[in-house]
């Protein structure tokens, strides 16, 4: 059986308290819905409101909790009982504290003791936000309950909406007090039950747009709110009674607010308790009535007639609510609006117009089972109540009394029908009581079947008589019997249309109506709320016939409060059903509406503009064209109606017609001034075109004779309908063109009395918005092409009329230029309607003729673009400041939005002249004939304007103070986007050549005031107001704030964050902005937690200043010293919770992210918080390492551990950022090291997850989901292995290897992908580069290239910036292409290749510090050596197979390389046998085979270090296949012994071929081609270059079996001339010596000497006569001809060739060659006199140490092993020499020529006897030289040596003077 699933509505307590679960309050609930963006947060808010406890109580929503009972009394007292609850010995909580105060909530509320214990819980968990709050306020001296810091307390909870005003005014010493405690509590539990009833509400509204899409067309949802909360919002239709409910609910609501509330004895505080409590029953008023709005709507049926019935006695009883006022003067004008707004739209909603207009027909029935209009005394009492209100002409009541008088006219004229139709069908088909006829079925059939028993109550006889009355005449008899005078009907529709003026009371409805706070919901609901207002308008055009108020009416109802910008900005709906939509759809309202305004129509206007203008705004009725509906009737019509002029009398009336109206011209009447007509060039071409010219080209400009009219006024002048056939939209382009004229056009033409300023203004508004329409609303198939063609037939239609030379641009342009240059009365606001409309026209047009647009920017007054006073500027200050209305000014941003957007957009296409890739096809040069001169201009000139308006307008006044903030968070919203498109890619380093080069000069500006700037104070105070403003009203007591109230912080804040990054990019230390900011941290820590949708913007900015602060010079700027510690140390209080209970996943990471930055930046006493969870002040007092579990816990760093726990179910972008941060915690403060040593899961954990992990194959790669996981996957296994590195390094101090151990088996995974050759799709990147330059001429696809700006993070923005790559390249159609497969998507997935590239760098990086830090724990463990031996060589072969660029591939390449040296050398030197270590040799040869083994190129370039690496490699890799490994070679002892050569064991699988091509290649040719890169570029080739080549051969001649090979060794070194490169080398060395530093010569020496190792070779030296030609080498004859150079002479490399170099040489030829080289060798040695004296008295003994010659080391007897080794060597030679000489002509040779050397051996031999015996003499005298030997003096001696030595130097000495007076005896022996 599966376990039941804990609630998560309210969970064990322990949890609450301990911090493992946060409580969801309502409010963040009710956020929460609003920002459904991240997965995480769905699942979270998913997970509360489907919880069957959570689903109860929204049900029951509108109810108070219930009451307490014994069973919640026992339930509570469980909950919180020992058992359950521990107490905290910490002081976390009081237990008892809590007890008491959920038993005071419970008794003061009323409610069950469970509710209030979970409030109290609440309360408890939001403390810390209340005291942060408080922090800048108070001061406060420690938090409740003496804990400074405790993260597990907090909760992250919006501090609490109420209270805030009676907060304020508590003391700061009683802000722990048990009265504040319990005001809070009061504050909470009053926000609960609000935002419950907000939450269902949210919920209900989001249910009825679903239902208005259509059940089956889920997909097609605009909302981003999921399935599961439609399906909510359903359950609560579905068993919830809303209606019902809510009346009682009301009445207990009035109730409580006439009762007051007395929770509280203190006069100071009840005060302010009472302007909560009362504010708190009528916001939840409204909410209540909200809801019960939402339900109604949803509905398509009647409504039950209880609750009709019970509805309308309660808004009697309260009078609707007319004269409504909150008890307490603090709450005037609050809210009342909003009340009497939904209690008249609930009103009109329970009536239900169109479904009760259709009751008693066949189409009613079909639909309706149920509803008031089947109970008679309901008609009856609703009747009474109407007539009541009616009488009192309550304005409230007005919609309803008039829908209740239309209702009841179409049922009395239904049953008037009915009852003549029976009784005619009585008199015609026979007596009574036969009734068959379907019709009376029909007709008489109730409608109710609760109906069905009146009727046979009505008839006692069972006989249909004609006295019988149906039940619909019964309704309508008692309906009209109500006690009063005149017909109740009648009387009800007069009193509200002429008492209550309900017109207007609709129109006010429609346009200020009330909407719920979230943005996106308001707009539907303004819509919903419309559709409801249009039913009842259409249901009065049967009443009232066509007049200016109902046309009034019937455009307010339209288009509501929603002007141009609202469109512009409002997404489009395909499916939305708006008003405008049921208006065309509907005949009715076309033909006596739409029709009438039509014909009367130019005579009146301003009617038929605004009925334009409004539907021409709604997207459902576009045309196959991309041109909305109502242009069929703009584009034609066939009447006009118009005034006679007074002198006209050229018509005559029609005898013959039967109306004495009718007219008919007798000549031509000119529909405008006849001479302006006849001077016009278009009238002059049309008349020389005689009958040619098209018909309705003449008909704009006359009307012909022969028309006929019916006269509609015959007082003079006369009014005229004529039926005309004309253009509408022409016609009102040629009368715009007469507006533009400097003298009005008109005269005493027909049209001389409508252009009035008005008129122009809507004539210019309705060609603005059927361009937007038809722009917005083009399919998006061919989307540019379709919405340029619709345009240009709107602007062609509309310039028909004009001259040639002239359009409808033009004109409307001329207008704007000459309403600028008017000075219009500070108080005048005619001719700033005229300039917002031409400003919206001029962004209209903008969209699809930008070539237009610019040009008049650029020359008009408006902007002084060309040194002239800027007009804006001038209206602004004379006439705008003085109103306190910024129309204008805010147009005007909107239009800099749209400048910006266009520049960016079209940034490419204007730099690819030649190429096809314009936004439309038939208008490139639209698009692109757009001189950058200009544009650079005029953004310039706008910019500077409107940074002048963000500097000042802080001293403006504002009539509506939402322009303000909508003003302020559209700048920061521009400044932002130019910000981010200019510096946010790299593109050129010219500016001028950048694709954003246009906007650079206004960028300089902004950045110029900004970031560099030292006079911006008052700029940047004021961003902090708006971040203040922001946090006051997310803080108020209001639920509903404004859009951009809140949108401006937002931007603010985002804005901030921009600069800041940007001050970074031009490299300022501190700007002034970063400086001011950290002033005000502490207010950013408050915003974090006033709202939730200021959490991320914040988190963001915090970690710039954080990541900024560490860039400068010197210390870093504190956070938590600009903080405060007591506001920090709160505020990570409410970071601990990271975001919960919401989960917002791109919260939470952006916290962990700031954790991240704040632990690894130098914020040492903040990251020491963050890692403790303890104030620094007390961490003084005690030592870091002895923090206790519970420090460890409660901290964000024990809570990441925790989190980490269970890795393997956590999302991975969170999982991702908190191994981040636990990494760079662990790497900045490695004690934090033990710590996660000590929790019980977490190395378990992330151990698992690395050994448990699948990598992604290859099918699967291209696809972006799979790729995206793989990266995260990656990074994710390269934090971990990071973090296992250092701690292997930890436990490895602490002598424990064990871990390391148990680690090893759970690698296999990193093992492999850690070098694996990253999965990097060349052909995806070569041809996405090809086919966009193609695409794109003089556009490279590196300018999208991500700069610093923005963060880096993997993914689909990694590389390329998506999101400004999409802004400047959406319009191209192969931007998105087909199927959404254009560039949009390569670009994504290159960034997402890029990503898995990039993190599977990482992780090799990581597994090269955890395979170093194992190499030291586990080397000579043989399955550690076999694994990292495999490691070694897949490091290898992964170089020889890559497709990584160049740049990359180096860069890694040359990683491996250093880590498979690393590993091998640690192979090496733990001495491993395995047989994977021996193969090393075969992989390393094929990596230097593939990178090249001609080292003149391989070393003379910048691939110079990774060869080297791989010579050190192969190097090793031949040591693992030598013979004596632990023997030292001739170089490190100065002596070759030829006894080590000789015993070779043989290696029969070792492949000789690969070792003999290694000489060749790399050993013989490469010295030669060193010698010779040498000698022509001397800096590019280093001494260690030749010695690693020695050292190749050194340990490639010791390779058992070579010397099988000779032959081939000789012909191989014969070829290359080794020993003349090496005696050439040599005789340079003197030449290349740095600081008289012969090191060539030792190499070249050296170098010889390894050759001659092999007999064969040194055979082959000797025949060369390689000595003869050492000789003659100056360096050779600078040895020869010095009194001797010893190991303390300078310099000590002479020295160390002579006893490195020269000496074994010469024993090695006379070892290999024999006796016939004897005599050669004696005389080369012979040759340094001064050599051999100073060795012969190296060792004379000098007793004690003179205190005079301790500076002059050479003559006061000091010993070093280099000495040692001269005279074994010597000696060694002199007993060979002697061996021949003395076996002379036996040898082959002549005694007389083997010379005696001129070294005492003798003396010698005395001198060492004497220092054995004085060992305590010698070891003073012994001198370390090198740092071997320095080490080998601070070592014990061996285990084997003499008991009289005190280190292992001496031990070395002793042992190599023993060996020495061997070799000296063995003649006298």
């Amino acid at each position: 059986m599966a376990p039941v699933r804990e609630s998560t509505y309210f969970p064990p307590l322990d949890k609450c308290l301990d911090g493992r679960h946060q409580l969801f309050s309502w409010r963040t609930t009710y956020f929460g819905l609003q920002e459904l963006e991240g997965a995480d947060t769905e699942k979270s808010l998913e997970r509360h409101l489907t919880d069957s406890h959570t689903l109860e109580l929204l049900r029951s929503s509108l109810l108070l909790p219930p009451l307490p009972t014994a069973q919640t009394k026992s339930t509570f007292e469980t909950k919180t009982s020992a058992i359950n609850v521990v107490p905290s010995a910490q002081g976390r909580f009081d237990i008892k504290q809590i007890q008491d105060d959920t038993l005071w909530l419970s008794a003061k509320a009323t409610i069950d003791e469970v509710t209030a214990l979970r409030i109290v819980i609440l309360e408890w968990q939001s403390r810390p936000a209340f005291l942060l709050q408080k922090s800048d306020r108070q001061s406060f001296g420690g938090s409740f309950n003496g804990s400074s810091f405790q993260p597990t307390l907090s909760a992250v909870r919006p501090t609490p909406e109420f209270g805030r005003l009676s907060d304020d005014a508590v003391p700061a010493g009683s802000i722990n007090s048990e009265e504040t405690r319990r005001k809070r509590l009061f504050s909470i539990y009053l926000e609960e039950r609000l935002y419950k009833i907000n939450t269902c509400g949210y919920l209900l509204r989001n249910a009825h747009k679903r239902h208005e899409n259509g059940e089956n067309n889920i997909g097609q949802r605009s909302s981003q709110i999921p399935h599961w909360a439609e399906e909510i919002g359903y359950d609560l239709l579905d068993n919830w009674d809303v209606p019902g409910i809510a009346i009682n609910v009301l009445r207990s609501r009035i109730r409580d607010l006439e009762e007051g509330c007395r929770w509280f004895s203190s006069d100071e505080m009840q005060e302010s308790i009472m302007v909560e409590w009362c504010r708190s029953q009528i916001l939840e008023m409204v909410a209540i009535l909200d809801v019960t709005l939402n339900a109604l709507a949803i509905q398509d049926q009647l409504p039950p007639y209880d609750f009709v019935r019970s509805w309308f006695k309660l808004m009697n009883d309260y009078g609707f609510f007319e004269e409504f006022q909150p008890p307490l003067r603090d709450l005037y004008d609050t809210h009342e609006l909003d009340l009497q707004s939904l209690c008249s739209l609930v009103s009109l909603a329970v009536l239900k117009v169109p479904v009760a207009l259709e009751a008693f027909t066949p189409k009613g029935r079909e639909t309706d089972d149920a509803g008031y209009l089947q109970n008679v005394d309901t008609c009856g009492e609703i009747t009474e109540i109407m007539i009541s209100a009616a009488s009192e002409r309550l304005q409230v009541a007005s919609p309803a009394v008039l829908a209740w008088s239309l209702i009841l006219q179409r049922l009395r004229e239904r049953s008037i029908a009915a009852r003549d139709e029976r009784e005619d069908r009585l008199s015609m088909h026979g007596p009574p009581g036969i009734v068959g006829s379907p019709e009376a079925e029909t007709l008489e059939q109730p409608l109710f079947k609760n109906s069905r028993s009146l009727l046979r109550r009505g008839s006692s006889t069972g006989s249909d008589t004609p006295q019988q009355q149906s039940f619909l005449e019964q309704l309508v008899d008692t309906v009209m019997s109500v006690s009063m005078d005149g017909d109740p009907v009648a009387y009800l529709a007069r009193a509200a249309v002429d008492g209550s003026h309900v017109l207007n009371i609709i129109a006010t409805l429609s346009t200020s109506c009330y909407a719920p706070s979230d943005s996106d919901q308001g707009v539907q609901s303004n819509v919903r709320i419309r559709r409801i207002l249009m039913d009842l308008v259409g249901a009065v055009l049967g009443l009232i016939d066509y007049q200016p108020d109902l046309v009034a009416t019937t455009l307010a109802v339209l288009s509501g409060n929603e002007d141009y910008w609202g469109l512009l900005h409002h997404p489009i709906e395909s499916r939305e059903i708006k008003p405008a939509a049921m208006f065309m759809e509907d005949d009715i309202f076309m033909t006596k509406i739409f029709a009438v305004a039509l014909s009367r129509f130019p005579f009146e206007v301003l009617p038929f503009l605004r009925l334009c203008r409004a539907l021409a705004g709604s997207h459902t009725g576009q045309d196959g064209d991309g041109l909305p509906a109502i242009w069929s009737k703009l584009a034609t019509t066939d009447c006009l109606t118009c005034v006679l002029p007074a002198s006209f009398t050229d018509y005559q009336l029609l005898p013959d017609d039967e109306e004495s109206s009718i007219i008919s011209l007798t000549a031509d009447l000119d529909m405008f001034d006849h001479e302006h007509t006849t001077r016009s060039m278009s009238y002059k071409r049309l008349k020389q075109s005689g009958g040619s010219a098209p018909a309705h080209l003449l008909n704009l400009r006359q009307i012909p004779q022969g028309t006929t009219g019916r006269v509609l006024s015959e007082t003079k002048p006369l009014v005229v309908l004529w039926r005309h056939d004309y253009c509408p939209l022409a016609y009102l382009g040629m009368l715009l063109h007469s507006a533009s004229s400097i003298e009005p056009s008109f005269g005493n033409s027909p049209q001389s009395h409508i252009l009035s300023p008005e008129a122009i203004a809507e004539i210019i508004d309705l060609l603005s918005i059927i361009l937007l329409t038809s722009i917005r609303g083009a399919s998006a198939s061919e989307a540019s092409l379709s919405a340029f063609a619709a345009t240009q037939k709107i602007l062609d239609t509309a310039s028909e009329g004009l001259d040639l030379g002239q359009d409808i641009v033009s004109v409307i342009f001329d207008i704007f230029e000459k309403e600028l240059g008017r000075q219009p009365k500070p108080t005048e606001e005619a001719p700033l309607i005229i300039l917002l409309r031409c400003t919206q026209f001029a962004e209209a047009l903008l969209h699809v003729m930008p070539d237009r647009v610019w040009p008049f920017l650029g020359r008009s007054s408006l902007l002084g673009v060309n040194d002239s006073d800027s007009q804006l500027g001038t209206v602004l200050a004379s006439t705008e400041m003085v109103l306190g209305k910024y129309d204008l000014l805010l147009g005007c941003v909107h239009l800099f939005e749209s400048l910006a957007d266009d520049a960016i957009s079209h940034a490419v296409i204007r730099k690819s002249p030649t190429k096809s890739v314009a936004r439309f096809a038939a208008s490139r040069s639209h698009s692109t004939g757009v001189s950058q001169v200009v544009m650079k201009k005029v953004l310039l000139s706008f910019q500077r304007i409107l940074l002048d308006v963000y500097q000042s307008i802080p001293t403006w006044n504002f009539a509506v103070i939402e322009q303000r903030h909508e003003i302020n968070t559209r700048l920061s919203i521009s400044f932002n986007r130019l910000l981010t498109c200019c510096f946010g890619i790299e593109g050129q380093s010219d500016t001028n050549q950048k694709l954003t080069a246009s906007l650079m000069p206004a960028v300089e500006q902004i950045v110029r005031i900004f970031v560099s700037s030292a006079g911006a104070e008052n700029t940047l105070t004021y961003m902090i107001k708006m971040i203040q403003e922001g946090v006051t009203e997310a803080l108020s007591s209001e639920p509903r704030s404004t859009l951009y109230g809140i949108q401006q912080t937002v931007e603010a804040l985002r804005l901030a964050t921009t600069l800041l990054r940007l001050n970074t990019m031009v490299g300022l230390d501190c700007s002034p902005l970063e400086e001011k900011i950290l002033r005000h941290v502490s207010l950013l820590a408050r915003c974090y937690t006033s709202h939730p949708i200021f959490r991320h913007p914040v988190i963001e900015l915090l970690t710039v200043l954080v990541l900024n602060a560490d860039v400068a010079d010197g210390q870093p700027a504190s956070l938590l010293g600009h903080m405060g510690e007591d506001a920090a140390s709160q505020f990570l209080q409410v970071l601990a919770t990271i975001d919960e209970p919401l989960c917002h996943r791109d919260v939470s990471v952006s916290i962990w992210k700031l954790l991240s930055a704040v632990v690894s930046k130098r914020q040492q006493w903040f990251a020491i918080c963050v890692l403790t969870g303890e104030a620094p002040r007390k961490l003084i007092k005690r030592k870091i390492t002895e923090l206790d579990k519970r420090d460890r816990s409660d901290s964000l760093f024990g809570i990441a551990l925790d989190r980490l726990s269970n890795i393997g179910r956590s999302n991975a972008q969170r999982a991702l950022a908190i191994l981040e941060f636990v990494a760079l915690a662990a790497d900045s403060w490695p004690w934090t090291l033990a710590i996660a040593e000590q929790h019980p899961r977490f190395i378990t954990s992330i151990t698992e997850y690395i050994s448990q992990v699948e990598t992604v194959t290859n099918t699967t790669q291209n696809r972006l989901g799979q790729a995206g996981m793989e990266y995260y996957k990656l990074q994710m296994t390269s934090y971990i292995t990071e973090i296992l590195a250092m701690y292997t390094h930890h436990t490895r101090q602490a002598s424990n290897t064990s871990y390391a151990k148990e680690l090893l088996p759970n690698l296999t995974y990193v093992t492999t992908a850690a070098v694996v050759p990253p999965e990097y799709n060349a052909s995806l990147h070569s041809n996405l580069r090809q086919n966009f330059e193609v695409r794109f001429e003089n556009c490279k696809l590196t300018a999208f290239k991500r700069t610093t700006l923005k963060l880096p993070s993997l993914g689909e923005s990694f590389y390329y910036d998506l999101d400004i790559a999409s802004q400047i390249l959406h319009l191209d159609s192969s931007w998105t292409g087909r199927d959404q497969e254009g560039f949009a998507a390569e670009l994504a997935r290159a960034n997402v290749n890029f990503s898995v590239v990039e993190a599977r760098i990482g992780l090799f990086h990581s597994w090269k510090l955890l395979a170093v830090e194992l190499s030291k724990s586990l080397g000579t463990d043989s399955d550690y050596q076999k694994s990292m031996a495999e490691v070694t060589m897949d490091c290898l072969r992964a170089n020889t197979k890559t497709t990584l660029p160049q740049a990359i591939f180096e860069r890694l390449a040359q990683s491996r390389a250093d880590l498979a040296f690393t590993l091998l050398q640690s192979l090496i030197d733990e001495q491993s046998t395995r047989a994977e270590v021996k193969s090393v040799l075969f992989t390393a040869w094929d990596a230097l085979r593939a990178h090249g083994t001609d080292l003149a190129i391989a070393l003379d370039g910048d691939r110079a270090p990774y060869c080297r690496t791989l010579l050190k490699i192969l190097c090793l890799s031949l040591q693992a296949h030598t013979s004596s490994r632990t023997v030292p070679s001739s170089v490190e002892r100065g002596i070759t012994q030829p006894e080590y050569t000789q015993k070779r064991p043989t290696d029969a699988n070792l492949s000789l071929t690969t070792v003999l091509e290694i000489l060749k290649l790399v050993v013989a040719n490469g010295f030669r081609s060193l010698t010779t890169l040498l000698h022509d570029s001397p800096g590019r080739i280093f001494p260690d270059d030749f010695a690693l080549l020695a050292a190749i051969l050194r340990n490639s001649l010791r390779i058992p079996g070579l010397e099988r090979h000779t032959t081939a060794l000789l012909s191989t070194f014969a070829d290359a001339q080794t020993s003349r490169y090496a005696s050439t080398l040599l005789s340079w060395s003197d030449q290349l010596a740095t600081n008289r530093d012969p090191i060539y010569g030792e190499m070249s020496v050296n170098f010889l000497l390894e050759m001659s190792s092999m007999p064969a070779l040194a055979e082959a030296l000797a025949v060369e006569g390689i000595l003869n030609h050492m000789s003659d080498t100056n360096l050779i004859k600078l040895l020869r001809i010095s009194r001797g150079m010893g190991p303390f002479d300078q310099p000590v490399r002479l020295y160390n060739i002579w006893v490195r170099g020269i000496l074994p040489l010469l024993l090695n030829l006379l070892h290999a060659v024999g006796a016939s080289v004897a005599a050669e060798i004696s005389a080369a040695l012979n040759q340094f006199p001064g050599q051999l004296e100073r060795a012969s008295a190296t060792f004379a003994y000098y007793g004690k140490v003179p205190a005079t010659n301790e500076s002059d080391p050479s003559s006061a007897g000091y010993i070093s092993l280099s000495m040692i080794s001269e005279a074994q060597t010597l000696a060694v030679i002199s007993r060979m020499l002697d061996t021949y000489r003395d076996a002379g002509p036996s040898a082959g040779v002549v005694s007389s020529e083997i010379m005696e050397i001129m070294w005492d051996r003798l003396r010698v031999k005395e001198d060492v006897q004497t220092w054995l015996q004085t060992r305590s003499v010698l070891r003073e005298r012994i001198v370390p030289m090198g740092e071997r030997e320095q080490a080998w003096a601070k070592m014990r001696p061996g285990e084997n040596g003499s008991s009289r030595s005190v280190n292992k130097l001496e031990e070395k000495v002793v042992e190599d003077l023993e060996q020495l007076m061997t070799l000296l005896g063995g003649k006298d022996d």
